[in-house]
């Protein structure tokens, strides 16, 4: 008798502490890291039957604090579910140890253009222009602002 009064609390008190029904967008927001600190769908892409937009990532992370910066393409099923089809970390970020103060992308049919203001920590916050371009096929080319 008291085992099972025993297994019939842990039972009620497992019910009690679990949702009631799970939500997997609520989930899914509630893991992302905080230094996630910017994401933006833009634009539209097609290539080889596949069709789907971009979506910039912006983490953030350290004192200063400093960027990377990933583009996505986001692919839509025949069911309409959204996937990540692929992923670019821009690398270059990591070395030079600037945070992103603002960004402007522009999409074409070879893919898109983003155009960054970057904030360098440790020269006192001092703002440098640079240029992202990246084709559908991964390339990039990454560096200062060539106005």
């Amino acid at each position: 008798m008291i085992v099972r009064t025993l297994l019939a609390a842990c039972i009620l008190t497992a019910a009690a502490a679990a949702p009631l029904r799970a939500d997997p967008v609520t989930d899914g927001i509630a893991a992302l890291p905080p230094s996630i600190q910017d994401v933006r769908t833009v634009g539209a892409w097609d290539k080889d039957g596949h069709k789907g937009t971009y979506r910039i990532v912006i983490d953030r992370s350290g004192a200063g604090p400093t960027a990377r910066l990933f583009v996505q393409w986001l692919e839509r099923g025949a069911d309409g579910a959204m996937t990540v089809s692929r992923n670019v970390d821009i690398k270059e970020m990591v070395d030079l140890k600037r945070n992103i103060g603002d960004f402007v992308v522009e999409t074409d049919a070879d893919g898109l253009s983003v155009f960054l203001e970057l904030v360098d920590p440790a020269a006192g916050d001092a703002k440098e222009s640079y240029e992202l371009f990246i084709g559908d096929d991964e390339n990039y080319r990454f560096g200062p602002a060539s106005n």
